[in-house]
């Protein structure tokens, strides 16, 4: 993992070659990420919401009986 670095709590006006390029690779990693993996989380994440929902659901008439 590369952190930048401020000098004296500063800072730069422009980024070093090498943070630039870090920062390109990350970059360009969660874009994969995202592109390889980001239907299927979502899905997951609307799975689960509405799993929570209808339990939510189930609950509030099951105390209304």
């Amino acid at each position: 993992m590369f952190i930048l670095e401020y000098k004296d709590g500063v800072k730069p006006a422009e980024l070093s070659p090498k943070a630039k390029a870090n920062m390109e690779r990350c970059a360009n990693f969660l874009v994969e990420m995202i592109e390889k993996y980001g239907k299927e989380v979502l899905e997951e994440i609307e799975a689960e919401e509405h799993a929570a929902a209808e339990k939510q659901e189930q609950e509030s008439s099951d105390t209304n009986l």
